[in-house]
């Protein structure tokens, strides 16, 4: 197991399950993916099971940084031991032994840290981590990203006519349901309240409108149901799309928020940007 001591993650969990894992900045390359650090390489370093030994060796993959274990150079397979502190680039990871038990208490211990216990959805924290780390590939790469805000409307009136737990339970059905709609790529979390925000990369201002129209129909045509009352609300949506309302996740966010204000304005379950 690792356990991020320093960085963006600081106290996030990773599960050595795989005989071996490539640590590094890029997703689809990296096994375990590093986010906010960009000192670390696309693909820094590897830990693997060592047959022969029987032990967990790093290997550092050509970075630009080099790896260090308990501040030494990683020249060639490097052994580690329980204990043993990994720095690639500004980030420490501890490596640490583990039985079942243990690992099963830090999976646990890692939902109730990074998962909304009312949507299932990412909490914000790791939301914005995740859309600091999926914005920067995207202006390296030159894609476009698209950014929605979302408000449900009519939540007062559930709570008001059915009470505050058919309001939560809805909620976390549309939470839920917006996370299966947007893109595998993309991530939805729940802003606060019965607000909720995503991002999409890859996605333009034209295919992000289409996104938010197709996340409207499904709130707008779904029934959602707690212990025998099924409530139909709709959603608001407002959309910004990365170049054209800026580089970062605060422009971004904002100008999101902007258009999520016009479609209320608008008379509420439509989208604006």
């Amino acid at each position: 197991m690792l356990i991020v001591l320093r960085g963006a993650q600081i106290g996030r969990r990773y599960l050595l399950n795989e005989r071996m894992l490539v640590l590094g900045r890029v997703s689809g390359k990296a096994g375990i993916t590093i986010p906010g650090d960009p000192e670390i390489s696309g693909t820094h370093c590897r830990i693997e099971l060592d047959p022969v030994r029987d032990c967990h060796v790093v290997t550092d993959l050509g970075s630009t940084n080099g790896t260090r274990v308990n501040g030494v150079v990683v020249a060639g397979p490097t052994e580690l031991g329980d204990g043993d502190k990994i720095l690639i680039g500004q980030t420490i990871l501890k490596f640490s032994f583990h039985d079942v038990v243990e690992g099963e208490f830090h999976q646990e211990l890692d939902r109730m840290m990074n998962i909304d216990d009312l949507t299932g959805l990412v909490v914000l924290r790791v939301f914005e981590e995740r859309f600091r780390h999926a914005l920067a590939e995207c202006i390296a790469a030159r894609r476009p990203l698209a950014v929605l805000m979302m408000d449900m409307d009519g939540l007062k009136r559930i709570n008001d006519r059915h009470g505050h737990h058919v309001g939560a339970s809805t909620i976390a059905q549309v939470g839920r349901l917006l996370g299966e709609l947007v893109p595998r790529d993309g991530l939805v979390t729940r802003f606060g309240g019965d607000e909720f925000t995503a991002y999409a990369p890859g996605l333009g201002r034209a295919r992000a409108l289409t996104l938010g129209e197709s996340l409207g129909e499904a709130v707008r045509s779904g029934s959602f149901a707690c212990e025998g009352v099924v409530v139909r609300p709709t959603i608001s949506i407002g959309v910004a799309a990365f170049p054209e309302d800026g580089s970062t996740v605060q422009a971004l966010t904002r100008r999101a928020d902007e258009a999520l204000y016009r479609a209320k304005a608008a008379g509420r379950d439509c989208v604006k940007d």
